[in-house]
């Protein structure tokens, strides 16, 4: 398992910087919850975990995959045919998206559009019924330096597809440009925090859904029942600039946004979701109020030549963001970038399981033929971002420590000049009889928390800086956090030292795999079997 969001797509060529994670396959845990069918979810199986648990009888198997993986999926799917005749095999993902799937993966049905709808009807329940929502933990796992760390968030399924309807975006064309909520109301998202904070000890939460503010209505509902109940609980989710500028920066903080992720795709940007955003300007906004930004560009475009493209990662690194994702302009069957370019006869032989964007084109390119500038030119940016702004983590912890310090600021204003949150206005405003703002108190020390529990990194991320900007860059961090906070205390200074010295092995570690031609260390998540319904 080599796709590691952060390491590959995010913080890649950040070598012991970067932070690295895998996510369990979430959608699995969803479908089984929802179905009265026993169901067993066999998540990151060795194939000897995978063959064995066939022998116990199952009537149906379902097999979740991307595009990259579909050679995995067709050797499960050959082995099922081949030694459990009579199970009906059941694929689901975006690898079903494969235009020649009915000859590439043996299988009798396929999971199309919304899952739980599907597999409701398929196994004639109730598809109306309300989606229950299952407690997810986060990461399969999470090392910070070389150093394993106890996972503690969780994952929420608001919704899938999105109506913006990108030309590239699998996810807006896989759902049929429309946007389907799991979640619909603020009401069911709150439910689903509040089971996950009782059996999971979770207050922090990914937010699965292509753009979780386009749904302003349910947004602003989860917040008055956070408010209502106390629960300053803390979200990362995926936002379009235009509704991340019309609900405002003083609703994120209240709503608890920790990071969010915007796409900019490309200064030459023709998306109505870029329109008339000053985007260098939001995104420092947003840092100033302690919400980590993380911008997504696209390279590769149409129109890039070897200046362009360039013009286009140093506007991208310019825009000052904690964290870049780069990737390359990948046609993915089902979108309408993918029929523009088969008309065009310009799609490539290349096998679906090079189609990540992370590497060779998978198209031909009218300017930048050379498969290897493809994949020389992307990494090439992670590393320019890296160089210019240092590690993403102590972006993060900047941004931390600066956003605890302005919103507490702000909030000791507000209260001098009697101004309340208007929940109808999503502004602060003037009144004659304000209330204590108990809850703005509690997300402020939460806020402190946060800033508190990434401090460690610190010492190594200076000891480890990719050169003198960066670590002259640390020492300003460290000014900023024994002003705000004080000097660290001996167990800061404690975990900061182990995380230099398993910093240290985990840099060893990292040259012996790239002497031996490796980009990249591979973490592995461990194989999980969950049960529902007492199989």
């Amino acid at each position: 398992m080599q796709m590691e969001l952060l390491n590959n797509q995010i913080t890649r060529q950040q070598g012991v910087h970067s932070p690295r994670q895998s996510y369990w396959s979430f959608p699995l845990y969803l479908l089984a919850e929802n179905i009265s069918v026993p169901t067993t979810v066999l998540d990151f199986p060795k194939w000897d975990d995978f063959t064995r648990e066939l022998e116990k009888g199952y009537t149906h198997v379902g097999i979740t995959f991307i595009i990259p993986n579909v050679l995995k999926a067709k050797r499960m799917a050959e082995h099922i045919r081949s030694h459990h005749p009579r199970i009906t095999i059941i694929l689901g993902g975006y690898g079903t998206m494969l235009p020649d799937l009915e000859n590439t993966v043996p299988h009798d049905e396929i999971c199309d559009k919304e899952g739980v709808s599907w597999l409701r009807q398929y196994f004639g329940e109730d598809a109306s019924a309300p989606v229950v929502h299952p407690a997810i933990r986060g990461p399969a796992y999470e090392y910070i330096y070389g150093y394993r760390g106890k996972t503690k968030g969780a994952v929420l399924l608001t919704g899938v597809g999105c109506n913006n309807a990108c030309e590239f975006c699998a996810t807006s064309h896989k759902f049929g440009k429309e946007y389907m909520p799991l979640l619909s109301t603020g009401e069911e998202i709150f439910e689903a925090c509040l089971r996950s904070e009782r059996e999971l000890r979770s207050r922090g939460f990914a937010i699965i859904d292509e753009n979780f503010l386009k749904q302003p209505v349910r947004a602003r509902e989860l917040l008055a029942l956070m408010e209502q109940h106390g629960k300053a609980y803390v979200f990362n989710i995926f936002s379009s600039a235009e509704v991340t500028v019309r609900m405002g920066v003083d609703f994120l903080v209240r709503l608890g946004v920790h990071m969010i992720w915007i796409g900019v795709e490309s200064k030459s940007n023709v998306h109505a979701k870029m329109k008339g955003i000053r985007i260098k300007e939001l995104v420092r906004e947003l840092q100033d109020h302690g919400i980590v930004v993380n911008l997504s560009a696209v390279l590769f475009l149409d129109h890039h030549d070897p200046v362009s493209i360039q013009e286009d990662i140093d506007w991208t690194i310019d825009l000052g963001s904690d964290m870049t994702q780069f990737m390359n302009y990948t046609p993915y069957p089902c979108t309408a970038l993918y029929s523009r370019l088969e008309v065009a006869d310009r799609l490539k032989d290349i096998h679906y399981r090079y189609h990540h964007g992370a590497g060779e084109l998978n198209w031909h390119h009218p300017f930048m033929t050379d498969p290897g500038d493809h994949v020389r030119i992307l990494r090439g940016a992670f590393r320019k971002k890296y160089e210019k702004d240092g590690p993403a983590v102590a972006n993060m912890a900047l941004t931390a420590i600066r956003g605890y310090s302005r919103v507490e600021a702000d909030h000791r204003h507000r209260q001098a000049e009697s101004m309340e949150w208007n929940m109808k206005t999503l502004r602060y405003e003037k009144n004659e009889n304000p209330h204590l703002d108990e809850f703005m108190r509690m997300r402020i020390r939460r806020m402190q928390k946060i800033a508190k529990n990434i401090r460690p990194i610190l010492l190594p991320a200076l000891a480890f800086a990719p050169n003198w900007k960066a670590r002259k860059k640390m020492l300003k961090v460290m000014r900023l956090y024994q002003k705000t906070l004080g000097w660290p205390s001996p167990r800061v200074i404690l975990e900061s030292m182990v995380l230099v010295f398993t910093g240290i092995q985990e840099q060893f570690r990292l040259w012996s795999r790239r002497l031996r031609g490796y980009e990249d260390i591979v973490y592995q998540p461990p194989t999980r079997w969950v049960n529902y319904r007492n199989l």
